[in-house]
């Protein structure tokens, strides 16, 4: 080891100097040289603060973040392209395990260099051109975004028993008495099935018992897109508690948008409630590979701010690659696209997009996220749905209305 200048393979990967502009990276590299630190030295003590920004080059830290939480930094490393402990004061204590090659750097010349006027090509895909403060030092963004340039995001499969039907179904000579001999090797499924048969979404005048029955009552369509929402549960599972909890009300949301869509769809001219029900369930489904990540690493979920800033913007690009990787449908992929494009507009009449949004929208009513967005009856979408009720005089503010129906689709999850 010894002081030296930074290398082009460092500024460029270093992060947010790889956003720099080349003129800036020049002058960081005849400017700033690196610094050489002892073993067993502390680098900085949590609860200490300072305007440096270090980056580890070469060699290992201890980082201890209060009693018995420790990890090991190693320099080259992806963790390592980002500030140790970027957060004032320091969350944790950095010791030296062995001799470093460290980069410190005031954040005011940082700052006057992030400045500088970024360059106008670029050969990334635009997701890695984020220039938003928020993400500048976002380390789960930033792996996420590597993943998915390099085509290693790891993406979830679709059950297995959905696979079946859904193949099953596909083939042109498919009987309900093939389908229902199939689906019946999944009791659970089977089940859920009957029941929702009997609900009020599809309840006809005589109690259905039996699953042949239940296909004949609800066809063949309806039951591709069911089994593939009764399926859906098996997707959201994590291992950790922190992405556990933020999976668990992931999926309690997508199940409240899938009721609120399907009680809806019922009111409306064109509309399943099966499908629409489907499509509230994945209108979320490209968070799952970042929380997926964030599960193998459980260090990059220490600041929830980094975690929303992700899934908000990463969430719409990686659902079109799930949904795709699935064999879904267009209208599916524009639905995970734009489901929280509050102010989506069209020349078209509403579909399931539309639908998706404004049931978000009235699932927030009531809780603390209703004043972070708009009111369900301002945005477009509202609107062109209201064009399609099968009633004028009727409305698709179903929360006060359809509180029976929603709360029999909710059991069917449980």
């Amino acid at each position: 080891m010894s002081i030296r200048n930074l290398t082009n393979e460092e500024v460029n990967s270093l992060f947010p100097i790889r956003n720099f502009s080349d003129n800036s990276k020049t002058q960081l590299q005849e400017t700033i040289k690196t610094e050489i630190i002892d073993a067993n030295s502390t680098l900085f003590s949590a609860g200490s603060s300072d305007d440096r920004q270090i980056y580890l080059l070469e060699g290992k830290v201890l980082l201890t973040l209060g009693e018995n939480k420790e990890r090991t930094v190693e320099g080259g490393q992806m963790e390592a392209r980002f500030p140790i402990d970027n957060n004032t004061p320091h969350q944790a204590t950095a010791l030296a395990l062995e001799p470093v090659t460290l980069l410190s750097i005031k954040r005011t010349v940082l700052d006057d260099l992030m400045n500088e006027t970024l360059p106008s090509g670029h050969d990334h895909i635009d997701i890695l051109e984020e220039s938003e403060d928020s993400l500048l030092y976002n380390q789960l963004y930033f792996e996420v975004t590597q993943e998915m340039q390099a085509d290693k995001l790891e993406l979830p499969s679709i059950p297995e028993a959905a696979i079946k039907v859904r193949t099953a179904i596909a083939d042109p000579h498919a009987t309900s008495a093939k389908i229902s001999q199939i689906t019946q090797q999944d009791p659970a499924i089977t089940a859920q099935l009957i029941k929702v048969a009997n609900s009020p979404l599809f309840r006809g005048r005589e109690r259905i018992e039996a699953l042949p029955h239940a296909i004949t009552r609800l066809g063949l369509k309806a039951i591709n897109n069911l089994i593939t929402s009764f399926t859906m549960r098996m997707v959201f599972n994590a291992k950790t508690k922190d992405v556990k909890e933020l999976i668990s009300a992931l999926w309690l949301h997508s199940r409240d948008v899938a009721g609120i869509s399907a009680v809806m769809a019922k009111k409306l001219k064109g509309f399943n409630a099966d499908k629409a029900m489907l499509a509230g369930l994945i209108h979320d489904i490209g968070s799952i590979p970042i929380l997926t990540h964030a599960d193998k690493h459980p260090s990059l979920i220490s600041n929830q701010n980094d975690v929303r800033h992700t899934i908000k913007k990463l969430t719409p690009v990686i659902g079109k690659m799930v949904l795709e990787k699935w064999n879904f449908t267009d209208d599916f992929i524009e639905l995970a696209i734009n489901a929280e494009n509050w102010e989506r507009k069209t020349d078209q009449p509403a579909n399931y997009t539309d639908l998706v949004i404004v049931a978000q929208l009235l699932s927030f009513r009531n809780t603390p996220l209703q004043e972070h967005y708009p009111e369900p009856k301002t945005v477009p979408a509202y609107d062109r749905l209201t064009k399609l009720l099968r009633d004028p005089s009727d409305s698709i503010d179903v929360l006060e209305v359809a509180q029976e129906e929603l709360a029999d689709i909710k059991q069917l999850f449980n």
